[in-house]
């Protein structure tokens, strides 16, 4: 499927080099984003973790609450892992994006077609 997606990429025939600054920035703002979110679903988790030990230790008198503590633990750690796994795949495909630059845009011309309508 990669070497379909290289055949119709419009970028192909473009160099690494051929970055402007516009899409360096792009990049850069993309890899803080996937950051931020990774950051996110590692606060999610340890919020849900110490939640369930919270109410394992403070409400262990009653089953009920106790056992929506047990629950929160594993789930914790599945919102955890699952936030690493994205942040590990987004990451690869921002380095393969890197890899393939986008193609530049052609400088508008402000006259048009009117350019040459006075000759």
């Amino acid at each position: 499927m990669d070497r379909q997606r290289e055949k119709r990429s419009p970028y192909r025939n473009l160099s690494p080099g051929d970055f402007i600054l516009r899409d360096h920035l792009a990049i850069d703002r993309t890899k803080l984003a996937n950051e931020r979110t990774v950051l996110a679903y590692q606060r999610t988790a340890i919020m849900l973790l110490v939640s369930g030990i919270t109410l394992v230790k403070v409400f262990y008198n009653d089953p009920a609450i106790r056992t929506l503590g047990v629950a929160l633990l594993p789930l914790g750690l599945a919102v955890g892992g699952i936030g690493i796994v994205q942040f590990v795949r987004t990451r690869r495909r921002i380095a393969a994006a890197e890899s393939t630059p986008p193609p530049e845009a052609p400088d508008p011309d402000p006259a048009g077609p009117l350019r040459n309508a006075g000759e």
